[in-house]
């Protein structure tokens, strides 16, 4: 019997600029999708938006527009639905690398933003060698306002330099962005959104010549690990 995955967005379901990196690593693998904002209204998903003290995270809408949210808006709605394509998925991926304390999975979920962390740690690790020497870290984001949440998250792996870049606001954002990193000697980039994808991977390693981590592509081949190992 064919495995299911399910995939969960923190805005709105289907993701068809996401889902070929599953179906790529994942071959014969059947794909269900759901969203936190799945058949709200436009004024619903305004009353979503964050306020100060507020933190952001950004997603878009089957219009392909970007969506600013509250996290505190969106767990509950997550929770529904993880446990909703749960129940009949062999696993299920949250497509965002936003940190919810709040929601708690009740089956298989792989949560990217560990998986992100610890391949960037492996990779970084790697790059500077027995040395020790620092390779100084480029931490691409969404929006500018998730710079120190961004910051302190990476901190412990060294040096950081977080810049901000859309990945829902077309390529000359993310080619400044690209020209910032490698103007600032970054040695190794990781992009800390679920939404960049692949071509943007491409261009942002062009541009800076160094190994350039797609979150998607790192959580989709953890997700081949997981259900090839499941008898």
């Amino acid at each position: 019997m064919a495995q299911t995955v399910g995939l969960v967005t923190i805005g709105q379901a289907p993701r068809p600029d996401l889902v070929s990196e599953y179906e790529r690593a994942l071959p014969g693998i059947t794909i269900t999708q759901a969203g936190a904002l799945d058949d709200l209204t436009e004024a619903e998903i305004l009353s979503l938006a964050p306020v100060s003290g507020d933190e952001v995270l950004v997603s878009r809408l089957r219009t392909g527009r970007e969506v600013r949210l509250a996290r505190r808006h969106l767990e509950p709605r997550l929770q529904s639905c993880l446990d909703h394509l749960g129940r009949d998925a062999d696993l299920v991926i949250l497509l965002c690398t936003g940190e919810f304390p709040a929601v708690h999975p009740r089956g298989p979920v792989l949560i990217p933003q560990q998986v992100l962390y610890h391949v960037a740690a492996a990779v970084l690790g790697g790059l500077r060698g027995a040395s020790r020497d620092d390779v100084r870290l480029g931490v691409l984001i969404p929006d500018a306002a998730q710079q120190a949440t961004a910051e302190s998250r990476w901190r412990d792996l060294g040096s950081v330099i977080t810049v901000a870049a859309s990945p829902y606001r077309g390529t000359e954002p993310l080619q400044a962005a690209g020209r910032m990193l490698r103007d600032a000697g970054v040695g190794m980039i990781v992009m800390d959104c679920i939404g960049y994808t692949r071509p943007m991977r491409q261009m942002v390693a062009q541009i800076t010549e160094v190994p350039t981590i797609l979150a998607n592509a790192a959580v989709a081949m953890i997700a081949r690990e997981v259900l090839e190992g499941t008898p």
